[in-house]
């Protein structure tokens, strides 16, 4: 059995869902999910804010970050959400290989 355990997934209604970042970049689903099959989670809506506040803070940015929202998500207990866990949340997924 799979134990049920609760975790906060960053998404904006029109890049979908916050992948993660590597070398300073952001990576969303609707955007270019670069064969990600997960996506980061956050324990609570205070670190999922406190992580975007560390991105760059470019004023032209702010009304994205604004419309950032912490969704929850059942990740079975790990770090990350499956695809298939987002949607079971109620969220789009999304194809890995699209740009």
């Amino acid at each position: 059995m799979i134990r049920e355990h609760i975790r906060l997934v960053l998404f904006h209604t029109e890049d979908g869902s916050y992948l993660g970042n590597c070398l300073g970049l952001s990576f969303f689903s609707n955007i270019d999910p670069v064969g990600q099959l997960e996506a980061v989670t956050f324990a609570s809506q205070t670190e999922a804010f406190q992580h975007v506040q560390s991105w760059d803070p470019d004023p032209e940015s702010t009304a994205f970050r604004n419309a950032l929202v912490a969704k929850p998500v059942n990740t079975a207990d790990a770090p990350y959400a499956t695809i298939q866990q987002i949607q079971a949340a109620g969220l789009p997924g999304w194809n890995p290989e699209s740009i």
